[in-house]
């Protein structure tokens, strides 16, 4: 479908811009189940006050219709300036039968434009005000990424200094499920507004996410431009939830029902659909309607819903193939605006119970966010970003110990990774990686090179696979650049065998494991790895990167 458009310079006459409001009504759920749309609406994201995506990327406009063909103009004016932008295009059949949809490619326009737009077609007129052009982020996951604002510690601060942000804007989803793809959301929670105590202070696990208000905030104060936030997660979910059923065929994941849920039939947000945990559910309701939107990149906070079981095991594929395919999906139906690998940043998850004996699950979940590699960027999940969080304990929160408070901790680790792979700044945005290791008469020597300088906090956090047993070790001598490890756990005639760190569902108190780089403060991340062995001598060389 094309569209034309036409630019031209600020009128004396004629610029009035018409102020019925935008149909907000627009209450069908636009599922193949659809057997015919009547009203002229913007899809329900589309609203005055929200943020579009900037230059160099064009966004997408777009709503439904009767599909009869009819044509429909846009102006687009530009405030204050009163530069205005003509466009043309017309109704096509939509995906579904009975559903008419209509779409505009806009002009790049760089950030900070203010913008009223006006729709018209034989079936009436529309009108967005106060549009602003930045960059559109997408805060998704489960209940850490829907733990609000309000519930954080400090939380005050955070209400009285949010009015101080105009140029962010923020919209939250409703809550909802659906066992088929839809083409609208069924209903927005909180409305596209400026941040201010009301609209950040929401009551608890409704609005605003504290994450994604935080890495907002901190990504604006950073660029200067205007920053969408756009809030679609839903507590007690797994990866499987969130991902289309191309995504999960390729890791061999069932398209069956998941049987396991958090919540009754009788707690979820619309009785008609399914369980919430359902393979695709969240996907269907929550980031579909979504996929025509331009947008600049997406942060993640998920991953407790898939800590045992057979989704654990898969979720080293699970994760992966799930970014792999919102790039594609969100890349195709924007018309190739929404970058085809948009950055991706996402938290490892947070400690849990406060038991040093379990190692398997949440450590799990960790090593497999990274696809398995201990970092990111890496082959499998380029231009992807993380906070490392397993050193944030809060095993005294109201809201359960898997729901920490400090969520301005994760934020700033999860921001500086933003700022180097997002948007290419030379920071520091990860902790130390162990470059190479070889046995010394003292004990096991671990090299961390010299992109770090090491700050060591406790003298535990390793294991050593003597065998086929993993035993617990100690740091018995370190320096900057590396840290000698006790091998003298291992029995006579046991081999060495393997190496891992921080493999805990609860690694250490607060900011309290072993290895931070002492000029970031930044945590070194879990990792685990099999030594290589040659006659007599025993060592490792790491994959991950010394520098980016």
């Amino acid at each position: 479908m094309l569209t034309y458009r036409m630019a031209v310079e600020p009128e004396k006459q004629n610029l009035k811009v018409d102020s019925q409001d935008v149909i907000r009504n627009y209450n069908s759920k636009l599922s193949p189940k659809t057997k015919s749309v009547s009203q002229f609406a913007f899809a329900k994201h589309f609203q005055s006050h929200m943020v579009l995506q900037q230059a160099p990327q064009r966004a997408n406009l777009y709503g439904f219709a009767a599909p009869r063909g009819q044509v429909v103009d846009m102006k687009v004016t530009v405030i204050p300036i009163m530069k205005i932008y003509y466009y043309k295009t017309t109704v096509r059949q939509g995906p579904v039968t009975g559903l008419g949809v209509w779409n505009f490619l806009l002009d790049p326009f760089p950030g900070n434009t203010t913008v009223a737009i006006r729709v018209v077609s034989e079936e009436g007129s529309l009108s967005l005000n106060d549009v602003i052009f930045g960059d559109v982020w997408i805060c998704s996951g489960q209940s850490n990424m829907q733990f609000t604002v309000i519930q954080i510690d400090d939380a005050e601060e955070e209400l009285a200094d949010a009015i101080n942000y105009p140029n962010i804007r923020l919209m939250t989803v409703n809550l909802n499920e659906s066992p088929t793809p839809l083409y609208d959301f069924i209903k927005i929670e909180q409305d596209w507004t400026a941040p201010n105590r009301s609209s950040i202070g929401g009551p608890p696990d409704t609005y605003f996410s504290a994450m994604c208000w935080l890495f907002g905030k901190a990504i604006h104060k950073a660029r200067g431009y205007p920053i969408g936030l756009v809030d679609t997660d839903y507590t007690g979910t797994p990866a499987e939830a969130w991902s289309s059923p191309e995504a999960l065929a390729a890791c061999g994941n069932e398209k069956k029902k998941n049987s396991v849920s958090n919540r009754s039939i009788n707690e979820l947000p619309n009785e008609g659909f399914e369980n919430p945990n359902d393979n695709s559910a969240m996907w269907n309701a929550m980031i579909h309607p979504l996929l025509n939107m331009t947008i600049y990149g997406v942060i993640w906070y998920q991953g407790e819903s898939d800590a045992s079981g057979s989704r654990m095991n898969k979720y080293n594929c699970t994760f992966p193939a799930m970014i792999k395919d919102w790039r594609l999906k969100f890349n195709a139906a924007s018309n190739g605006q929404t970058k085809a690998d948009f950055p991706f940043g996402f938290v490892q998850l947070a400690p849990y119970r406060p038991d040093q004996s379990i190692n398997v699950g949440y450590c799990d979940i960790r090593w497999h966010q990274t696809a398995d590699t201990g970092y990111v960027p890496n082959d499998v999940l380029p231009n992807v970003f993380m906070s490392v969080a397993m050193d944030l304990a809060d095993f005294t929160s109201p809201y359960g110990a898997g729901h920490p408070r400090k969520k301005r901790d994760v934020a700033t680790r999860l921001v500086l990774g933003g700022l180097a792979v997002a948007y290419g700044q030379q920071l520091e945005f990860q902790g130390p990686l162990p470059a190479s290791g070889f046995i010394v008469p003292l004990g096991l020597n671990i090299s961390y090179g010299d992109r770090w300088s090491l700050d060591v906090r406790s003298w535990d956090g390793f294991d050593i696979l003597c065998g086929i047993r993993w035993l617990p070790t100690q740091i018995i001598d370190y320096n900057d650049v590396s840290v000698i490890l006790y091998l003298g756990v291992c029995s006579d005639g046991e081999k060495f065998n393997g190496l891992r760190y921080a493999w805990r569902e609860s690694p250490c108190a607060y900011k309290k494991c072993a290895i931070y780089d002492s000029a970031s403060g930044l945590p070194a991340p879990t990792f685990t790895f099999t030594p290589r062995h040659h006659g007599n001598e025993t060592y490792f060389t790491f994959g991950g990167p010394t520098y980016i």
